[in-house]
C-alpha cells in the first residue's frame, strides 16, 4: 500500500498542525460532511493513531510506504502512522517512510512543482521512491527511503 501525503487528522494536534485552536473544529466540519455524520474525527478512518495496537493487525497487505513533506500540516501524522504501524499488531514485512525536505502538502499537484525546476525535481525523486517501494528496492540512487523491514 502507498499513501501519498494522507491527510489524517484528530482531536489532538500534533506539532506539525500548529496550535491554531479552529483546526480540529474545521477538520471535523469537513469530516462529517464526507461522511454524512456518521463518524467523528477521532474514528479510525480519519484518525488511524487512534486504534489500538492489536487493531493494526487486520490491515489488508504486507508492504506501506507514506509519503509526506517537511512543510506538510499533516507531516507528524505520516511519521505517526508508520511508527504506530511498526509497533503494532501488524503482521507486515516492512514499513516505509518518505519525506520531501522544504515542501508543503500535495506540492508536486500544485503548478510551481511543473514550472519550478527543483520542486520538479523532488517531485520525480518522490514518485521514484514510489516506484522502487513497489519494485522491491530496486531503487535509483536518490529515493532515499526510510525502511524498516520488520
Amino acid at each position: 500500500m502507498v499513501l501519498l501525503h494522507p491527510l489524517f487528522m484528530g482531536t489532538a494536534q500534533l506539532p506539525s498542525e500548529g496550535t491554531d485552536p479552529t483546526i480540529p473544529e474545521r477538520s471535523e466540519s469537513i469530516w462529517r460532511c464526507l461522511c454524512a455524520g456518521k463518524y467523528g474525527i477521532d474514528h479510525p478512518f480519519y484518525n488511524p493513531l487512534a486504534m489500538p495496537p492489536e487493531a493494526w493487525a487486520a490491515l489488508g497487505c504486507r508492504r506501506v510506504l507514506v509519503t509526506t513533506a517537511e512543510l506538510d500540516r499533516a507531516r507528524d501524522r505520516g511519521r505517526k502512522y508508520v511508527e504506530a504501524l511498526r509497533g503494532s499488531a501488524w503482521g507486515g514485512e516492512e514499513a516505509a517512510l518518505y519525506e520531501t525536505e522544504g515542501e508543503e502538502h500535495l506540492y508536486y499537484l500544485l503548478k510551481h512543482a511543473r514550472t519550478n525546476s527543483v520542486a520538479a525535481e523532488k517531485a520525480a525523486n518522490e514518485m521514484a521512491a514510489v516506484a522502487s517501494f513497489i519494485n522491491r528496492g530496486r531503487c535509483a540512487p536518490n529515493c532515499n527511503i526510510s525502511r524498516s523491514t520488520l
